[in-house]
């Protein structure tokens, strides 16, 4: 019940403050970014199929909308959450060491959640090109401390199931404050 000051908008261009998100909303927001400005619209599966396997449906819903995303704001943006991932001092850098980013180069940004009175809630959300199987995948864990020390060895053993890597936790070092 105060007014709105410009601490609030630095606050919330670094997603804390009064930023409110779901894993869900996040994964989106990353899909956008990753397709170029298209939205897509969440749904659970990809076909329906009878019980002796043929398929009755596919489900390939159209996106919700477009976004205008300039491409130099898309670059560095890809580029920042590559370098996340996998430069040296990017918060989950650690965490994908080993990974075999040359063929499957992971795009992911750590979080951070603060709550007065609880320990901090960790975030992690990620995307992997792939000409068959990309992925974007959030990750939060209750209680689970910086992102990079829950979220994302989260992340990366989801990464390692998909795509059949051998599965390694890696508990990361860096800190998002």
């Amino acid at each position: 019940m105060r007014p709105w000051s410009t601490g609030d908008n630095v606050n919330l261009s670094i997603g804390q403050g009064d930023l409110l998100a779901s894993p869900l909303q996040m994964a989106v927001a990353y899909s956008t970014i990753a397709n170029g400005g298209k939205v897509v619209r969440p749904h659970l599966g990809l076909e329906v199929d009878d019980s002796e396997g043929r398929l009755i449906q596919e489900i390939d819903p159209p996106p919700s909308r477009r976004v205008k995303i300039p491409p130099a704001f898309r670059d560095a943006i890809m580029q920042g959450l590559h370098a996340a991932a996998s430069a040296p001092g990017g918060t989950s850098a650690d965490v994908f060491n080993g990974w075999p980013q040359g063929r499957l180069p992971v795009f992911g940004k750590t979080g951070t959640a603060q709550r007065p009175g609880q320990e901090d809630q960790s975030w992690y959300v990620a995307y992997v090109p792939h000409r068959t199987r990309p992925i974007v995948i959030a990750a939060t864990i209750e209680r689970g401390g910086f992102g990079a020390e829950a979220a994302a060895p989260a992340v990366r053993l989801i990464l390692s199931k998909w795509f059949g890597v051998k599965a390694k936790f890696i508990e990361g070092k860096s800190r998002t404050q």
